[in-house]
């Protein structure tokens, strides 16, 4: 949970928690965990505030008596909202309408399961829930929370009093420390101090990210914040780009695939947020494929980042801010068409299409080639003076929805009417200028493993199938000849030359592992 702090500046909390920390001393994190990526499942991403005793026990046999345990899923942990109150003495006390019998059964329940069980809280006067948090009572709490049992704890960021988070986070280190009980200690900090650069010698684990939430594109935005704290990760000390969604149902079979292999590959937490009580078949598949997990727990402790990416031959063209970059400027050539310098590829009507709405993106420039589908007629336009552009395809008018580009009957609306400047070479609709994604959709990502083999990720965000290429050299193989594994597919796929090609799905993956 990572809702933004809505609390005032409480001095009085404020001085006392520091009197308070200036008297602890900094042990430093010595803990011994986390020296692979953690792996369990989280309640939140599924059940939010809905959570009971009831509920958990029936979660932790259904890991224990599922393929997930023996997969290595050991934490069963519960997000907010399994507190209520403080009692005279201000020690924390659970929710007693959801754990009328308290905690302590409960965790003692899920070890005689041979798993692990973890909580959470806040590093603010309130959990983003409004529960009780654990600001200035961290020694309290920790020593609370290893009377239970606690092998786990999750450590949000809300109502933090305006404290900075380099002060907020050590004390309940400090304290999970001198309880003599080894408790993992995961930070949600949500990113916004860079907390690669300091959490090492504080937690096991730090979200770099905000929430994630079950759809592609927020999947996608946490991966890619995620990636540029790649250095940082170790045994020991992992990024941690927020739980899985897999299994909710807001995406499709490949972009979950997609999700679980890309969280294995960078080292990312595996903390299950599905019902796993009613789990399907397909979502057990991918959730306990023992090759990809492998990556994610290899000994080495390297996290994977993306390598290169390259533009597909579908990728969309779209309308945003001017920003003076190739990406959106265009060269008007004498046969109609109208090429992206950058991509070094044309504006194009997908399939020849002749419907209204149809999607106008970019492809390999073929306007000249009259044996191309169409004629090539989809890539050939005529501006006109009234400041339209029409298709030479079928006479219809290049418009703009939104920020997203078409064809559409001529209806003379000024979505539909553009400027073409020579001198900068940009094509504008409302002062905004039309271009495409700079980063490119077809990716490798990779990582090296233990013993010189490479775990290597093709990824296809674009929304068609595609081929994409991993060269050796790019991806650190040491060697012009690889044994290449298809993790998925669990199957050896032969010996290689220098790179590997391989069709993958809209939305897809292919992971492979390459060993001399």
């Amino acid at each position: 949970v990572s809702t933004q702090s809505t609390g005032h500046n409480n001095m009085k909390v404020h001085i006392l928690f520091l009197i308070a920390a200036s008297l602890w001393s900094a042990y430093g994190l010595n803990n011994g965990l986390g020296r692979t990526p953690q792996l369990g499942w989280n309640s939140w991403n599924h059940f939010g505030c809905g959570i009971n005793d009831a509920l958990i026990r029936k979660t932790a046999l259904s890991i224990a008596n599922s393929p997930l345990k023996a997969a290595g899923y050991e934490y069963v942990n519960l997000d907010d909202c399994w507190q209520r109150s403080r009692d005279a003495q201000g020690n924390i006390l659970p929710d007693p309408t959801a754990f009328p019998n308290g905690m302590k059964p409960l965790v003692d329940y899920v070890h005689s399961l041979g798993l692990k069980f973890g909580l959470y809280s806040d590093a603010g006067t309130a959990t983003c829930q409004g529960r009780p948090g654990s600001l200035g009572h961290e020694r309290q709490d920790a020593s609370t929370y290893a009377s239970w049992g606690v092998d786990y704890l999750k450590y949000d960021n809300c109502n933090n009093q305006g404290i900075a988070p380099e002060t907020r986070y050590p004390p309940m280190r400090d304290a999970l420390n001198a309880t003599g009980r080894r408790i993992f200690f995961s930070m949600c900090e949500w990113g916004v101090d860079n907390p690669a650069t300091w959490a090492p010698a504080v937690g096991n684990s730090w979200r770099t990210t905000g929430d994630i939430s079950d759809n592609w594109g927020s999947m996608l935005s946490n991966l890619d914040n995620n990636d540029r704290w790649a250095a940082y990760a170790a045994p020991g000390g992992w990024n941690d780009p927020d739980m899985l969604e897999v299994g909710n149902g807001g995406m499709t079979y490949e972009e979950y695939k997609s999700h679980f292999s890309l969280w294995a590959l960078v080292k990312a937490p595996l903390l299950i947020g599905c019902d796993v009580t009613s789990i399907s078949n397909l979502t057990l598949e991918i959730l306990t494929n023992s090759e990809v997990i492998a990556v994610n727990q290899d000994p080495l402790g390297v996290q994977g980042r993306k390598i290169t990416a390259s533009l597909s031959d579908d990728a969309p063209a779209f309308l945003n801010n001017c920003v003076g970059s190739s990406w959106q400027q265009w060269n008007w050539g004498t046969d109609g068409s109208v090429e992206n310098i950058a991509a070094q590829q044309c504006l194009d009507i997908a399939y020849c299409s002749n419907t209204d709405g149809s999607t106008v993106g970019v492809y390999s420039c073929h306007a000249g080639d009259p044996n191309q589908m169409c004629g090539s007629k989809n890539q050939q336009w005529k501006l006109n003076s009234d400041g339209t552009i029409t298709s030479n395809l079928n006479g219809k008018c290049l418009e703009s929805t939104g920020d997203a580009i078409d064809i559409r009957t001529c209806n003379g609306a000024s979505n539909q009417k553009w400027t073409y400047t020579f001198a900068d070479k940009t094509l504008k609709n409302s002062g905004q200028c039309l271009g495409i994604q700079p980063s490119g959709n077809l990716e490798v990502w990779a990582g090296p493993l233990s013993g010189g083999s490479v775990a290597v990720i093709l990824f296809n965000r674009s929304g068609s199938t595609q081929t994409i290429t991993a060269n050796f050299n790019d991806v650190g193989f040491k060697s012009n000849s690889a044994s290449v594994r298809d993790l998925w597919l669990h199957r050896d796929l032969g010996v290689f030359q220098g790179s590997f090609s391989a069709s993958v799905p809209s939305h897809g993956v292919v992971m492979v592992k390459l060993s001399a």
